[in-house]
């Protein structure tokens, strides 16, 4: 989104928010902080090319940041890819320029997810290399509110995404815990401070996001928990079982420790969002 150049002087706003409600007062053909005459694409965000999985990340963000109905239009290095019809943080529709007539989603959310699915997971594979060396970019305009149109949350989809591709049920975990980071893009930046230390399974190189003083937090949870594991057992020990706990860090602080399969997924987060990803945890392992 684009950053608004001051605040005013009363009462602060989430910035998401203070962003949301500059846009919407622009004039139907300004796009905000250019001075450029856009009058079919009014608000376009940029994001940086960097691999399939920030693509991902970047259409679950745009659909749980936008709440009143709006046509998006995706594109790859400037071209348009793919146009999404997104309202109240669902998905309800999303249609590639290299198919003919899409067929409409199912009402059931997981059928429609597994529909839009396989449409970016086809598009990834169109975009091939660009997805790498190309900005993804996207340009709203306002339109008609959907209806009787199947739909589905960015959560959904997102697990949709991962189990399409034939991933872990950890993976589907990472992938809702992603689409809820999203979902709270509005909650005030000091209450959604957050990072990830994500150590994959064969000793394979991890995968960490979020500020150095969170991560090295994480690292010494990390390290705990390795000694742990690497102390003498028994050769009769059985294999262990995919496990969930929640660690307090604090009073705002919570570390959430997710092992399967071998692989570790640490996270510091605020305590209402542990206890989200906690509950999540639990549905998906039952």
């Amino acid at each position: 989104m684009a950053k608004p150049a001051r605040q005013s002087s009363g009462a602060a706003l989430p910035g998401p928010l203070l962003q949301a409600l500059i846009r919407l007062a622009q004039p139907a053909g300004a796009s905000p902080g250019t001075g450029t005459d856009t009058a079919t694409d009014p608000d376009t965000d940029t994001g940086e090319g960097t691999g399939t999985g920030s693509f991902q990340a970047a259409v679950l963000r745009e659909i749980s940041e936008t709440i009143l109905p709006r046509e998006i239009t995706l594109c790859i290095g400037g071209r348009r890819a793919a146009v999404l019809t997104v309202a109240q943080r669902r998905l309800a529709g999303l249609s590639l320029n290299s198919a003919g007539d899409e067929p409409a989603a199912a009402e059931d959310p997981t059928a429609a997810a597994q529909l839009f699915a396989s449409h970016l997971l086809r598009l990834e594979a169109q975009a091939d290399g660009q997805l790498v060396a190309q900005a993804i970019t996207f340009r709203r305009r306002p339109c008609a509110a959907p209806q009787d149109a199947g739909s589905c949350s960015a959560e959904t989809l997102a697990a949709a995404l991962t189990a399409a591709t034939g991933s872990t049920r950890l993976d589907r975990f990472r992938a809702q815990a992603a689409a809820l980071a999203a979902s709270q893009a509005s909650v005030r930046a000091s209450k959604r401070a957050s990072a990830t230390l994500y150590c994959p399974s064969g000793g394979d190189q991890p995968q960490a996001s979020g500020p150095e003083a969170l991560l090295s937090q994480l690292d010494a949870v990390r390290q705990a928990l390795m000694s742990k594991a690497a102390r003498p057992a028994s050769a009769r020990m059985p294999t262990p079982k995919p496990e969930c706990l929640l660690l307090p860090a604090g009073p705002q602080l919570q570390i959430l420790a997710a092992t399967d399969c071998g692989a570790l997924l640490l996270m510091a987060l605020p305590p209402e969002a542990a206890r989200a990803l906690a509950a999540s945890w639990s549905r998906l392992y039952g």
